[in-house]
C-alpha cells in the first residue's frame, strides 16, 4: 500500500527532520472514517482533478502529480468505504485530516504499528498540486501534506513509538519528497515487522521480502521507507544514545 505522490511542497525545499516546527495555519484533527464531510471532500477532489486533466491547462509536472492524486484519492476512498482492504485491519486504523480555515487540505490513514506509525495513505487537495505556471486558485495552500506526516511523528513520540514514522513511497517523485523530509529506505536490519501493521492474512509479500533482505523490482520502484529521529540524532553525534521508547518494544 503505497502511501502519497501527491507532493504539496515545493521541489526546492531545504531537507528538514518533521520533527522540527512546520508551517502555521493547519488544524490537524481525528475524524471517523466514515465522516461525510471528508467522503465530499475526496469526491471534490477527484472531480477537479480529472477536470483540470481535461482542460489540459496544467503544466507536465502538474499533470503527474494530478494523476498520482488521483490514485491515492481514488485508493483512499475506497479503503475507508470498505471497498478495498488496505493495510492493517479497519478497527486499527486512524484518519487524520488537515484543515485551514474550515476547509480540508489533507487526508491521511494511519496505524500505530509496534515500533513506528505508519502511513497508509495521505492524500491533498488538487488546488494544492498547482504551480506557478498553472491558472491560480485562491484554496492553494502549501504544507498540507507535509502537516499530516509531521502529525504522524508527533504521535509516534505521543504513543511511545519513538517518533518513528514508516510507509511506502509511491515512485520515484514521492521517494524524493519523503527523503527531503529526513526518510531512508527500510532494511531487514530495521525489523520490519514491528514498522508496518500486520493484516488480517498477515503481512504482505513485499513487506516479507524487505524483512527478509530479498527485496525485488516492486520494492526498488516503491521503496519502503522509515524516519527514525534517534538514527538521524546518533548520526549528527549531538547525543549519545537516546532511550528506548516505553512499550516500543525496541
Amino acid at each position: 500500500m503505497n502511501a502519497t505522490s501527491s507532493i504539496d511542497d515545493p521541489a526546492k525545499r531545504r531537507a528538514r527532520p518533521v520533527l522540527q516546527p512546520g508551517r502555521a495555519g493547519f488544524t490537524v484533527d481525528m475524524v471517523s472514517p466514515a465522516e461525510p464531510a471528508l467522503a465530499v471532500a475526496l469526491r471534490e477532489w477527484d472531480w477537479m482533478a480529472r477536470r483540470l486533466l481535461a482542460r489540459g491547462a496544467v503544466a507536465a509536472q502538474t499533470r503527474h502529480h494530478l494523476e498520482d492524486s488521483r490514485r491515492v484519492v481514488g485508493e483512499l476512498a475506497r479503503v475507508l468505504a470498505g471497498d478495498e482492504p488496505g493495510e492493517g485491519t479497519p478497527e486499527h486504523r486512524s484518519v487524520f485530516v488537515a484543515r485551514q480555515r474550515g476547509c480540508i487540505q489533507a487526508a491521511a490513514s494511519l496505524f500505530a504499528s509496534p515500533r513506528a506509525v505508519f502511513v497508509e495513505l495521505v492524500a491533498t487537495a488538487p488546488w494544492n498540486l498547482l504551480g506557478p505556471a498553472d491558472p491560480p486558485d485562491a484554496r492553494a495552500v502549501r504544507g498540507a501534506g507535509t502537516a499530516l506526516v509531521r502529525h504522524a511523528s508527533d504521535w509516534s513520540l505521543a504513543v511511545g513509538r519513538g517518533g518513528r514514522v514508516s510507509l511506502q513511497a509511491e515512485n520515484p517523485r514521492c521517494r524524493a519528497y519523503y527523503e527531503r523530509l529526513g526518510f531512508e529506505r527500510m532494511a531487514a536490519a530495521d525489523l520490519p515487522y514491528t514498522l508496518v501493521p500486520r493484516g488480517p492474512r498477515g503481512f504482505s509479500e513485499p513487506v516479507r521480502r524487505v524483512a527478509e533482505g530479498r527485496e525485488g523490482p516492486e520494492e526498488q520502484r516503491s521503496p519502503w521507507m522509515l524516519l527514525d529521529p534517534e538514527r538521524a540524532l546518533l548520526r549528527s553525534g549531538r547525543v549519545a544514545r537516546l532511550p528506548a521508547p516505553r512499550g516500543s518494544g525496541a
